[in-house]
């Protein structure tokens, strides 16, 4: 049952008048009996599948510029489904008092897939129509976002809401425990620039060099007046236990804090996110290698476009296909270097510790070869590893296609419980002989556990390792791991295998 009686002195004149809201005595009071929550799809587009019900007995008295207010009300067994967040909230648990010009907010307690945030503290009317807030919001593992394909927030806070409720301001602490920013692409590449290419290289490969960042906003409707409206001062937001920044080509970890801050309809972030571990794929014409990523920053300046500064490195081991003559044995480390902003960024390669051009460092990628073995020297060498470059490039091709997308899958489409997923390939020749796997998991905020394991002839147990990695600081870091001695290999392991175990202790500092 739901019953309401209201007398409102409103002015109707058609023409125009000083004031609408009359001084005479307002009365309104309403009554409530499990009433059916679902009613307020019909008042608003914002709510979907709203569930739960409404006891109710309230009244208002006074005058416009002094209300009386008087009653309570509660919710009991709601749930709400609000498109424009991708969220769904459930066991709503509501019980407000209302009382001269104020109502209390005892309890408002919503939860989430996992977690739930609790809602108290006043909202006092200076005039009927003008409601101030005086609230404090408790979070904890309470899932705020999730945007499929863009963003997901679910975290831990202390927030207090203040202000009218047209202008009110958001301050407090909070901690993003799980956490994915998604990008279409984050970086789209092509290496070599058209207006020099290397003569030897042009016809192999796509050649130019390109950058660019897709941005997408949230979803639809998201905005209404009060969020248009609101005022952030000094929210500080800690990256948790597991926060990634998430793409086709990029799966990297983000650790660090940022200061949010909201001027009129402007987002200002500052402060430095880390990059401590994740994997990157880069493209280079057919082929996809992965690097992995072993250190990184996302520096954001405080600007209303949201851009960031990019200081990204990766690395990917290259095996070259066996040629006479030492070079031709030894294993070329390339860096990938993402530099500039997220809006213009910079991708440039490098060798560790060798000085080798561009053109080198993509026939390496690529073939495996430097680019004057596959279009000159002996022609005898280059006919003898005519067949066995097509093969390993073609295996090479595939079998990157392949772990690409089942590390994408597992991370992102499949739900599978993994923070870090890593695929390598190996014999080009036989890529899943010698084929190393990774897996990983935050298992605190400080603390990450990575297990490896590699297609060993005989037994895969023979090749298990592990490591697990601990945080110190910003600068300092431990890692603990053990693994097999030796490399996996086509000989068939002795039925012991000897082991090895390490601790290291690093310090890290950027400039």
């Amino acid at each position: 049952m739901l019953a309401l009686t209201a007398h409102l002195p409103i002015n109707l004149a058609l023409q125009r008048v000083a004031r609408r809201q009359e001084s005479d005595t307002i009365a309104i009071g309403a009554i409530a009996r499990d009433v059916d929550l679902a009613a307020l799809e019909a008042l608003t587009s914002t709510l979907r599948d709203v569930q739960g019900h409404l006891t109710a007995d309230v009244g208002i008295r006074g005058t416009w510029n002094n209300p009386l207010l008087r009653g309570t009300l509660q919710i009991d067994s709601g749930a709400v489904s609000i498109p424009a967040l991708g969220v769904r909230w459930q066991n709503i648990l509501g019980r407000l008092r209302l009382g001269g010009d104020t109502i209390a907010v005892d309890s408002l307690i919503l939860h989430s897939e996992r977690g739930l945030a609790d809602v108290s503290g006043t909202v006092r009317f200076d005039r009927l129509t003008r409601p101030v807030l005086a609230l404090e919001i408790r979070a904890r593992d309470f899932t705020a976002l999730e945007i499929r394909g863009n963003l997901s927030v679910t975290g831990d806070a202390q927030l207090s809401l203040r202000g009218p409720m047209f202008g009110a301001t958001l301050s407090g602490t909070g901690t993003v425990t799980n956490g994915v920013l998604y990008f279409a692409d984050l970086v789209e590449k092509r290496i070599i620039d058209l207006d020099a290419p290397d003569p030897a290289l042009a016809t192999l490969i796509d050649t130019s060099l390109a950058a660019v960042i897709e941005r997408q906003g949230l979803g639809p409707g998201l905005h209404n007046l009060f969020l248009d409206s609101l005022s952030i001062q000094g929210l500080q937001l800690t990256m948790g236990s597991s926060v990634w920044l998430r793409s086709n080509e990029a799966n990297i970890q983000l650790t660090g804090r940022l200061n949010v801050n909201k001027i009129l309809r402007n987002y200002l972030l500052t402060g430095t996110l880390q990059g401590p571990r994740g994997t990157y794929r880069l493209k280079v014409g057919p082929v996809t290698r992965e690097f992995i990523v072993t250190q990184g920053t996302v520096r954001y300046f405080g600007t209303p476009d949201l851009d960031a500064g990019l200081d990204i490195e990766a690395q990917h081991v290259v095996h070259p296909v066996p040629t006479p003559g030492p070079r031709g044995n030894e294993d070329v480390t390339v860096i990938a270097h993402i530099g500039g902003t997220l809006y213009v960024p910079r991708l440039t390669l490098s060798a560790r510790n060798k000085d080798l051009s561009q053109t080198d460092l993509i026939s390496y990628l690529m073939f495996g070869q430097p680019s004057a073995d596959i279009t000159g020297g002996p022609a005898g060498v280059a006919a003898a590893n005519r067949s066995a470059l097509l093969s390993s490039t073609v295996a090479g091709i595939i079998s990157g296609a392949i772990s690409g997308e089942l590390e994408r899958s597992a991370v992102s489409d499949l739900g599978i419980p993994l923070d870090y997923v890593e695929i390598r390939p190996g014999d080009p020749g036989n890529p899943l002989l010698g084929a190393s796997f990774a897996a990983g998991w935050q298992i605190g905020t400080k603390t990450f556990f990575i297990v490896r394991a590699s297609l060993c002839p005989g037994s895969v147990t023979n090749s298990l390792g592990a490591s697990l990695q601990f945080r110190i600081s910003p600068e300092w870091r431990t890692e603990a791991s053990m693994e097999p001695a030796t490399a996996c290999t086509t000989a068939r392991p002795t039925a012991t295998t000897q082991r090895q175990v390490g601790a290291d202790l690093f310090w890290e500092r950027r400039y």
